[in-house]
């Protein structure tokens, strides 16, 4: 268990590096720092000052009513058309607003009185549902009463104070320019007491639903939106009470990466950092003092003022501050994030989409820094929606996935919090359709590029919990680099167009796999290789083979010798992974224990000296394998290089490109596959190429298999000609020394005629 202290609801069902391992910002200096410059603007006066509320700043209101400001509801600037005695003349709006507001009001509909009054535009086209059937049904006579007598008044209060709290122009944060807002938790009381009351101008729209206030509740199904009320209620509740101290800072960033600072994935080197993944808790919850991931819309917040009620608006009505973000950010572009660093937390909840349930008041105890910012800082990164779930495996969407994460994951690089780990989890699944094994696999991928640990939570899924934690573990003890995982993933796409039923997790087990198999067949034994790959047959107990692997198994036990022993425990590690059929999604893997590693390498050094006997067996038994259950085995291909780093053989013509000149791949083909016995040639290998099968017409899946079967059966009996043809060459060369069985062949006479000369393809022809 974690050394340090554990919440009544911290998980105990977790695998992977303790999380009290895991690097934190707490004690850190939070990035940015609380500098004003051209890319930071501050709204209130520094220092602050321990314990004290910060003064805003410039102490007189300034006024800015263009394009890259945020448009103030009190500026002079803000007029709106009225109509009285048959004319028409424009007033100042926030007059308006300020008369309406300080009126009574004693009911939902008065409210809505008085915000049509200074919204005229709208009158005829909003209808405040929600907040009628809120106060009608929803809450009780006197929790109504206590809103519109003591609540109210205090937010209408908090909303007028904004020409003395909020005195500096507020920049947008604009595509493409990288900046910061860092505001007062009282101006960001006050701005969102002027959004509730909807005094923002140029902000609204007239389309129906566009509002919270405007949604219908039709069925118990849509309860979960008054729950997003009591949420508003009471964060304002909490910030307008008497003892109430809203001295904290929060700051909002908008980073973009330019093309010049994106990573080439597939020339990484880094190796995949710690990971602690549990199907227990929550990002907000237990990710404390970590870089906490916003499953994000392009849009920050998502739906959150309308129907939307997943992670990322479930996290913005708990911390209502995030809010504000939507007032000032652009929507994000592909390799773009939004940061904002030091929100409080108000409320607790319970369940998820319709099941979302308010629980009552949060106490936010995370610690402060030296400018009393939470250390919490939310990362917002937009995923992909995919209408066809298989185009996400493409080259181009990989590419953006990796770029929108590694926005976000690199924030702060060199910086005291340039190694904080990250918490998030399936980030971009469920409506938006991604794969959560692909999802994992991508952010562990840039958190490697980005030099952080990961904590992972997969919200009550222990079957994705050992999945990812199992290929984590694998890929760790392969040391197998991102450039390495992201060529796979590359050619995953191709595999799915023969066997769209192989996950993305098992065709990289197997990738791996074929490469140490290919190593037995060339006789290039390396003991650092051996070592890492029967690690990985422990891992993947499910891979070895238990009954399609018995015809192998039983050749070798007729044999009495110990050598013909030797090659049966070296066939059945090396071409488990190819003999069992296995349904189509991720594997449970157990942990691998150094005992047993050490005691099956050991053994494998014993039979090295037989590998020469033992390659007939393996090379037999897999072929045999393969065309017993074709639809599992994976056509990937592994090749030595000269620089001995492995790299991979395949038709398809992979390129890096920055996403502004992003381009479709090529179409493949056809399916890249190597024979299991060839001997690679590393200066003439080429590669067996089957034809798509859907060049013919096939009816149905099983069809489709034996056709795949015929092929690989064609290809293998073709290569075992060979072998034998050669086999035949290099007899007759040690005992004649001059005449290969070819050239005899060629001088036999029937009859005294001399037969006629035959060409070498003859050999290998068809006969007709």
């Amino acid at each position: 268990m974690e050394s340090d202290n554990i919440s009544n609801n911290e998980t105990t069902n977790w695998k992977g590096t303790n999380k009290s391992l895991l690097p934190r910002s707490f004690g850190k200096q939070l990035f940015p720092s609380l500098k004003p410059s051209l890319e930071h603007t501050l709204l209130f006066k520094i220092p602050i000052g321990i314990n004290k509320i910060p003064e805003p700043y410039p102490k007189e209101y300034c006024d800015s009513w263009d394009d890259n400001h945020v448009k103030m509801p009190c500026s002079k600037h803000n007029l709106l058309l009225v109509h009285e005695n048959d004319k028409s003349s424009k007033k100042n709006r926030w007059n308006i607003i300020t008369n309406s507001l300080l009126k009574p009001i004693s009911s939902s509909e008065e409210l809505e009185k008085a915000i049509i009054s200074y919204n005229s535009k709208y009158k005829n086209q909003w209808r405040f549902y929600l907040l009628h059937s809120f106060f009608d049904e929803c809450l009780n006579e006197e929790e109504t009463e206590e809103f519109f007598i003591n609540l109210l008044p205090k937010i209408i209060k908090l909303a007028l104070k904004l020409p003395t709290l909020v005195t500096k122009p507020i920049p947008l944060l604009k595509q493409t320019h990288n900046h910061s807002i860092s505001l007062s938790q009282m101006q960001i009381a006050c701005l969102l007491a002027n959004a509730f009351l909807c005094t923002f101008p140029h902000r609204n729209v007239s389309s129906s639903k566009s509002e919270l206030f405007q949604l219908m509740v039709t069925s118990s199904a849509d309860h979960y939106l008054y729950e997003k009320l009591k949420c508003i209620i009471c964060y304002f509740k909490k910030v307008t009470s008497a003892n109430s101290v809203l001295n904290g800072i929060v700051t909002y960033s908008r980073r973009r990466l330019p093309s010049g600072d994106l990573p080439y994935w597939l020339q990484s080197t880094k190796k995949l950092t710690n990971l602690y993944i549990t199907s227990d808790g929550t990002i907000e919850d237990n990710g404390d003092g970590m870089l906490q991931v916003d499953f994000a819309n392009k849009f920050i917040g998502g739906g959150v003022l309308g129907h939307g009620s997943v992670q990322e608006e479930i996290r913005f009505l708990i911390c209502p501050e995030l809010l504000l973000s939507q007032l000032f950010s652009e929507k994000m572009l592909h390799t773009e994030a939004i940061i904002i660093t030091g929100v409080e937390r108000f409320s607790d909840y319970s369940g998820y989409a319709d099941s979302f349930v308010w629980k009552g008041v949060h106490l936010d105890v995370t610690p402060v820094d030296e400018n009393n910012r939470r250390y919490t800082t939310v990362v917002a990164i937009d995923a992909l929606y995919y209408s066809d779930p298989k185009t996400q495996f493409k080259t181009k969407n990989l590419r953006r996935e990796l770029h929108k994460s590694f926005a976000g994951f690199s924030w702060g690089q060199g910086s005291e919090c340039s190694n904080v780990a990250i918490a998030t989890g399936n980030w971009g699944c469920g409506a938006f359709r991604g794969d959560s094994h692909l999802k994992s696999l991508l952010q562990l991928m840039s958190a490697a590029q980005a030099n952080r640990d990961v904590a992972y939570f997969t919200f009550g899924d222990t079957k994705l919990l050992d999945s990812i934690y199992s290929m984590h573990t694998f890929l760790k003890s392969q040391n197998i680099t991102v450039g390495e995982v992201t060529s796979i993933l590359i050619k995953y796409y191709a595999c799915l167009e023969t066997m769209p039923c192989v996950s993305v997790h098992d065709y990289i087990y197997d990738a791996f796999a074929n490469k140490a198999r290919q190593v037995l067949d060339n006789n290039e034994y390396k003991p650092k290789i051996f070592s890492q790959y029967l690690q990985n047959q422990v891992l993947r107990n499910n891979y070895k083979a238990e009954e399609s692997n018995t015809e192998g198994l039983q050749a070798s036990k007729n044999s009495n010798t110990e050598d013909d022993k030797t090659s049966e425990q070296l066939h059945s590690l090396s071409s488990s992974s190819y003999v069992e059929s296995r349904p189509c999604s991720s594997s449970n893997l157990p942990e691998s224990t150094p005992e047993v590693s050490q005691s099956t390498s050991s053994n494998i050094i014993k039979s090295i000296s037989n590998l020469k006997e033992s390659q007939s067996l393996l090379s037999l038994s897999t072929i045999k394998s393969i065309s017993d259950d074709s639809k599992y085995c994976l056509n990937t291909t592994f090749i030595e290089s000269p620089s001995k780093k492995p790299q991979f053989s395949s038709s398809l013509n992979i390129t890096e490109s920055t996403p502004e000149k992003v381009e479709e791949e090529p179409k493949v083909i056809g399916v890249d596959s190597i024979d299991a016995t060839d001997h690679v040639d590393k200066q003439k290998t080429q590669d067996v190429r089957f034809l798509p099968v859907n060049q013919f017409r096939l009816k149905n899946d099983e069809e489709r298999t034996m056709c795949i079967k015929q092929q690989k059966n064609s290809w293998l009996q073709l290569n075992d000609s060979k072998k034998d043809f050669q086999s035949a060459i290099e007899k007759s060369s040690a005992v004649t020394g001059q005449l290969s069985i070819l050239k005899r062949d060629r001088e036999e006479r029937d009859g005294g005629k001399r037969v006629v000369k035959r060409k070498i393809s003859d050999y290998f022809s068809p006969k007709r």
